[in-house]
Order: C-alpha cells, then structure tokens, then sequence
C-alpha cells in the first residue's frame, strides 16, 4: 500500500551554493551564522569538485567548488553571472508517483538515476529558476552529508533555515502552481509550502536563480540581520 502525500510529505532538505572560492564563501558564512567550519570533502578525481557541508536546524547547506577545468558548473558560472544559489534539494517518499506527475505536468527531467544507492530526479532549471533535485534516500533520515550520524556544528546565529527566494523567467504564480502539483504541497500566490519551509517565486529581472534564504533567528535582538555572500541574500527573521 502506498502511503499517501499527507502521511509522508515531501520535505525540503538540503541547500546549494556554487562557487570559485570556497575559503572566501565558507569564511563569511562562518561569520554570518556563528558557526563552525563544516566537513569538507574532496571528489575532484570522481566528481570535479570539492564541498563543504554544514548543518542549519534539520537542513544541510552544501558549499561546492568545481576542481576541474572543464566541469559543468564553470559554464553556469558564465551564463548566470559568477556564483550564487545552485540547487535545492527535496525528498519524497515515492519515487514513481513522483515520476508520474511529472510525466502529467510534461516536465523535462535532466536526470533519472540512482546516484550512490539513492532514486534521483532533477529538472530543467530552465523551468524553475534553479536546479530542483528530489531523492527517494535508501535510509529515509539518511539523506546527504549523513546529518544522522554525524555530529555537526550548530550556528549560534540560526537555528533553521525557513525559506528561499528564486526567480524565475515564467510568470511566478504559474510556477508556483505547478511546483504545489508536482509536491503535492499547499500554494499561497507565488509561495509554496514544506511543512514549516517556504519556497517563494518571483519574476526575474535580470537572471534565473536561487536568490536568498531566510533563516530563523536564535534571538530576538538577531532578528533582521542581513549579508549578501556568494550573490545570495542571507537575512535572519
């Protein structure tokens, strides 16, 4: 029997960041979160990039670098403008019913596979703003940077991350729309809802893109604070 959307919603998990000069973006979000530095990992001979991964409340923000001349990210880099918000990252507990919907709302997925053990699907980021990623993990509290079963740093800043901006080329109230169908979530306008996250859509004046995160103050006195690293607005509410 499977189970049913409201059972087991679709959870946003996870948060990307690309850019050329890791030390520089993982310093001024160190400062920024008060924060310790995360786990880094090097994957230039398997992946062409390296990373850092941290932890904000229950969601991991991942730092990537490309390593590799010819690496994918190096052309998002020209044709976005330098860095900035790369990918969210979302996890669903059915797979198929997840690739059927797609199907019905005639999305173009860049990538139908099972990446290290996990069912992963990604669409155009032509469409959304940014890179959509959706995983069906093998362990379902498993999903990347093993936040489970490793001990990470917490921000003494932040204690979840609760929303993020993108722009988008499509009127934003038709993308949202179609992101509620495809989630199977509720949408308010431009805005989409996971559980106590928000994804929110607005029309892009220049590129496409993810292009800030909100996240929630430990203390009032922190409320409203702001920063632009990486080309992404990072503010506490």
């Amino acid at each position: 029997m499977i189970e049913t959307t409201a059972a087991r919603p679709h959870l946003w998990r996870h948060v990307v960041l690309a850019t050329p000069d890791l030390e520089r973006v993982s310093s001024e979000l160190q400062a920024f979160l008060q924060i310790a530095p995360g786990v880094r990992h090097d994957m230039g001979d398997i992946l062409g990039f390296r990373n850092e991964m941290m932890m904000v409340g229950t969601t991991m923000l991942e730092i990537v670098q490309p390593t590799k001349p010819d690496h994918r990210l190096h052309r998002w880099f020209a044709e976005h403008g330098g860095e900035g918000g790369y990918m969210l990252v979302f996890q669903t507990f059915d797979a198929d019913a997840f690739r059927a919907r797609a199907e019905a709302e005639k999305l173009r997925l860049t990538r139908d596979m099972l990446f290290r053990g996990q069912d992963m699907i990604q669409f155009d980021p032509a469409r959304f703003g940014t890179h959509l990623e959706t995983y069906r993990y093998s362990l379902p509290n498993g999903w990347w940077g093993d936040p489970v079963g490793r001990d990470y740093a917490k921000s003494a800043a932040a204690s979840e991350i609760v929303a993020a901006d993108i722009a988008v080329a499509a009127p934003p109230a038709e993308i949202a729309a179609q992101v509620g169908r495809l989630f199977e979530a509720k949408v308010r306008g431009t805005a989409v809802s996971f559980g106590d996250k928000t994804v929110r859509f607005a029309s892009a004046t220049a590129h496409q893109g993810l292009t800030g995160i909100d996240l929630r103050a430990r203390t009032a006195r922190l409320r409203g604070r702001e920063a632009t690293i990486g080309r992404m607005r990072w503010r506490l509410v």
